[in-house]
């Protein structure tokens, strides 16, 4: 008797610890990441030493798959593929969704940020933190920002050269939407919005004359450069270009970000910070080397606002913010100066 009761008692034993393998695994959560972009890119890069350090930072109690090239939610999409859990993570653009980020957007106005793109990403986030009527709007959709964005200067690229920003007249151009819509009106350009993705194949086509919103290192993973010869930066007096997008980030929803324990919110709160100055600060350094390989491999030409299209560019892009604000607040978005505003100071923090 003695004899069974340790045999069994050995194997209780035994069980238990090839079950606890079993246990762990159950614990270990994996979190789908919907990217629109491809895996051999420098976003690729970003986004997979994001993940790696989630993994590494929980213990690997948390891991995370990555699904490339819209290959699980179109970005178009990504907003209600989080929000019906298809994805856990997904990168979700502002003027993608009008109707539900009305003060966000306006982060994404003309002359937005300068060439200083960590304090762009700083300054958009504690916006989105701090500003009241941004904040509300963010909380209403519940969702949580996780990696910001900023696209780096935003140029026009064309086939044939323009001599003139004033050239662009009467030309069907790519726009991702927003201020910028109105920005290009203003230039008397005709404006069609358009996925990053949907870019190559419309100018290779004809179908559309230029690619506006071009920011470089985005147009490098979509490898825009085997389409266009020029690159006209359309800046003002001072600065590289005339803004792009900041509006714009990977997000969870709110639900599953409350859901996980207090010490993996705090590590994710503070890669956010990690990720903001290392995505920053390798953009700008990027952009400068990505440009130098078009110009000997594509031999593409760039090209800087002469003194009078910097003020040609300064007063259509002043009147497109105007119009934009004021309709914003026809629409009944009544603060959406105070969010400017808010974002503006926060850059110079």
């Amino acid at each position: 008797m003695k004899r069974d009761f340790l045999k069994m008692m050995g194997g209780l034993t035994a069980a238990s610890i090839v079950g606890t393998p079993s246990v762990l695994a159950q614990s270990t959560t994996t979190w789908k990441m919907a990217i629109p972009v491809a895996e051999k890119s420098w976003f690729g890069e970003m986004h997979k030493w994001w993940g790696s350090e989630v993994e590494k930072r929980s213990g690997g109690r948390i891991k995370v798959m990555y699904f490339w090239s819209d290959s699980l939610v179109k970005w178009a999409d990504a907003l209600p593929g989080i929000k019906s859990g298809i994805a856990d993570l997904a990168w979700v653009s502002s003027t993608y969704f009008p109707a539900q980020f009305p003060y966000y957007m306006t982060l994404d106005q003309i002359f937005n940020f300068g060439d200083d793109y960590v304090a762009g990403m700083k300054a958009a986030i504690d916006t989105i933190e701090n500003q009241p009527d941004l904040k509300a709007e963010i909380s209403r959709e519940d969702i949580v920002i996780l990696m910001p964005h900023i696209s780096g200067h935003a140029p026009v690229g064309t086939k044939q050269q323009l001599g003139s920003v004033r050239e662009i007249k009467g030309k069907t151009l790519r726009t991702y939407g927003g201020a910028r819509i109105e920005f290009y009106k203003a230039l008397d350009a005709n404006p069609v919005f358009m996925p990053f993705g949907d870019m190559y194949a419309a100018i290779d086509r004809g179908t559309i004359d230029a690619l506006g919103d071009m920011a470089i290192l985005l147009s490098n993973a979509f490898k825009l450069n085997e389409v266009i010869k020029h690159v006209h930066f359309f800046n003002t007096a001072g600065v590289k270009g005339n803004g792009g997008a900041v509006a714009s980030g990977f997000f969870m929803t709110g639900s599953k970000y409350r859901a996980l324990p207090a010490e993996i919110q705090s590590m994710l709160m503070q890669l956010r910070s990690e990720y903001t100055e290392r995505y920053g600060k390798s953009l700008m350094e990027l952009e400068s080397n990505i440009m130098d390989d078009w110009k000997k491999r594509s031999r593409i030409v760039f090209h800087t606002s002469s003194p009078e299209d910097e003020k040609f560019m300064q007063e259509r892009g002043n009147a497109a913010n105007e119009l934009l604000f004021k309709r914003q607040e026809a629409a009944g978005h009544k603060n959406v100066r105070a969010v400017w505003a808010h974002f503006q100071e926060a850059r110079k923090k």
